[in-house]
C-alpha cells in the first residue's frame, strides 16, 4: 500500500538524516578532542621546558608545585641524547620517548594505543640545549568520545522511533480522507452517476482530488448517457429500414408476381439495404468522433436530387422546389448532407398527406435546405422539443418510430457546422441550414 510506503521511506530519509548527522558530530567531536589533546600535550611540554635548568653543571627540572604532574609523563634529554629525566611510574615509555627525541619532526605522535608524545627542542639563547618530551594518555579521550557516541545513537534511535510514530499517524491521518473520497466515488461509478463532493473550487490537494474525481465522475455519466443515446438511435435507425425491407422481401415472395415487379421490389430492397448500411456507418462514426462533416464539399441541387429519387413511388408528390438554387455549394461532404436530409423526408413522407417540396436558397453564409409538407405540421411547443432523442410530435401515431431521426439529423447539422429547425407554419416546414463555400 502507497501509506506503507510513504511510511518506510520517511523514516528510512529520517534514519539517513540522523545517521549523517550523527557521523557529522563524531567527526567535529574527534578532531575537537583530537586538538585539545594536542593544545594539552604543547602546554604541559613548554610547561616542562620553562623549569629545565642547569645546576652544578648538569641539566635538572626544577621543583615546582606541579611536579607531580610533570612527573606524570615528561622526560629530559641532553644535546647527546642522554636520559637526564624520566617519569619513575612510566619507565616502559622511555624508549619511545627517546625515539621521539631523537625524531627530527616536532608534531605529536602516538607511539602506543593510548599515548601521544611530543618533543620540545630548547635551542634559544641562554637555554641549554636540551629535549623535552611530554606524553599524555588518550584514554580519558577516547571514552568521552565512545560516550558521546553512544549517547548520540541512543538519541537517535529515540528520535527515529518518536519520528516513525509521528510519520505513520500523520500519513493515516492524511490519506484517509483519500481512501474514503476514493470508495465513495467507486460506489458512486457503480450505483450513483449523479452523485459529486461538491468542495468547490480547488484550495489544496484534497479539494484538488474531489475537483478532479467530480470532473470524472462528469464525464463518466456524459459517455454514459451518449452510449445510451447511441444504442437507442441505431435501435430506431435500424428498425425502420430492417421493416421496410422485410416487407419488401414478403411482397416479392408472392406467388404468380410478374417479372417487372420482382426487379421492382428487388430494386427497393437493394435501396434499403444501402441506406441501411449508410445509416450503421453514420451511428458508428459519430459514436467514435471519426466522422468529420466539415471535410469536403458537394452541390446542393445535386444532393437533394440524389435524396429525392429514393423517395419516388411512396404513393406522395415528393418534388424539388422549381425555385431552389441550382449553383449552390456546401462545404461539407455529400454523403453527410444525404445522412441529414433523409430523416427529414421520411417525417415529411410520414405526416405530410400528398405534397412534400424541397427548396434550396442561399442567406448570407449559409446554404438552406427547406422541407415541407402539407401536414399537421408543429406547435409552438414542439419545435425543440421534436429535436430531443425519443420525443415525438403531437401527430405522430402509436407505433410510428421512437422519435431518434430527427435527433440525429441535428447531431450531424451540428457536427457540420450548420443548424437544424422546426418552423410554424401551415403544414411542416423544416429548415436545415449548412455553411457554403
Amino acid at each position: 500500500m502507497i501509506r506503507n510506503k510513504l511510511v518506510i521511506t520517511s523514516t528510512a530519509t529520517l534514519a539517513a538524516t540522523l545517521g549523517a548527522l550523527t557521523i557529522g558530530f563524531s567527526a567535529v567531536l574527534s578532531w575537537r578532542l583530537e586538538q585539545d589533546a594536542n593544545a594539552v600535550l604543547r602546554a604541559r611540554a613548554e610547561a616542562a621546558a620553562a623549569n629545565v635548568t642547569i645546576r652544578q653543571g648538569h641539566l635538572t627540572l626544577t621543583d615546582t608545585p606541579y611536579d607531580e604532574a610533570l612527573d606524570s609523563g615528561v622526560w629530559v634529554f641532553d644535546g647527546r641524547g642522554t636520559l637526564i629525566s624520566s617519569p619513575s611510574r612510566f619507565s616502559r615509555l622511555d624508549g619511545a620517548a627517546r625515539a621521539v627525541s631523537a625524531s627530527p619532526q616536532t608534531i605529536p605522535r602516538d607511539v602506543h594505543d593510548d599515548t601521544r608524545m611530543l618533543a620540545l627542542r630548547l635551542r634559544d639563547a641562554g637555554a641549554p640545549k636540551a629535549t623535552v618530551v611530554a606524553a599524555l594518555s588518550l584514554i580519558p579521550y577516547e571514552d568521552a568520545a565512545r560516550t558521546t557516541l553512544a549517547g548520540a545513537l541512543i538519541l537517535d534511535v529515540l528520535i527515529l522511533a518518536t519520528g516513525a510514530f509521528f510519520i505513520r499517524r500523520t500519513v493515516v491521518h492524511a490519506l484517509r480522507p483519500v481512501g474514503q473520497m476514493t470508495a465513495q466515488a467507486a460506489t458512486w461509478s457503480e450505483h450513483d452517476l449523479d452523485g459529486r463532493f461538491g468542495l468547490g473550487p480547488p484550495r489544496d490537494e484534497l479539494t484538488g482530488l474531489a475537483a478532479t474525481l467530480d470532473t470524472l465522475l462528469a464525464r463518466l455519466s456524459a459517455a454514459l448517457r451518449h452510449e445510451k443515446r447511441v444504442t437507442a438511435e441505431i435501435a430506431h435507425e435500424l428498425r425502420t429500414p430492417l421493416t421496410q425491407l422485410r416487407l419488401e422481401t414478403e411482397i416479392a415472395l408472392r406467388q404468380n408476381r410478374p417479372p417487372e415487379q420482382l426487379r421492382t421490389a428487388l430494386r427497393q430492397v437493394l435501396v434499403g439495404t444501402d441506406r441501411l448500411a449508410d445509416t450503421v456507418d453514420t451511428l458508428i462514426g459519430l459514436a467514435q468522433q471519426s466522422i468529420d462533416p466539415s471535410t469536403g464539399t458537394c452541390k446542393a441541387f445535386d444532393a437533394a436530387n440524389t435524396v429525392l429519387a429514393s423517395y419516388s413511388g411512396r404513393g406522395k408528390d415528393v418534388r424539388l422546389d422549381p425555385a431552389a438554387s441550382t449553383h449552390e455549394v456546401v462545404a461539407c461532404d455529400q454523403d453527410v448532407v444525404l445522412r441529414i436530409l433523409h430523416p427529414l423526408l421520411d417525417n415529411a413522407v410520414r405526416y405530410g398527406r400528398a405534397t412534400i417540396v424541397v427548396g434550396i436558397s442561399r442567406e448570407g453564409n449559409d446554404v438552406v435546405f427547406s422541407v415541407a409538407d402539407d401536414g399537421p405540421g408543429f406547435t409552438p411547443e414542439e419545435v425543440e422539443t421534436v429535436f430531443m432523442p425519443g420525443v415525438q410530435g403531437a401527430a405522430a401515431g402509436l407505433g410510428e418510430g421512437a422519435g431518434l431521426g430527427l435527433a440525429l439529423a441535428r447531431r450531424l447539422a451540428d457536427a457540420a457546422g450548420g443548424s437544424l429547425t422546426a418552423k410554424v407554419s401551415r403544414g411542416g416546414l423544416i429548415e436545415l441550414r449548412l455553411p457554403a463555400t
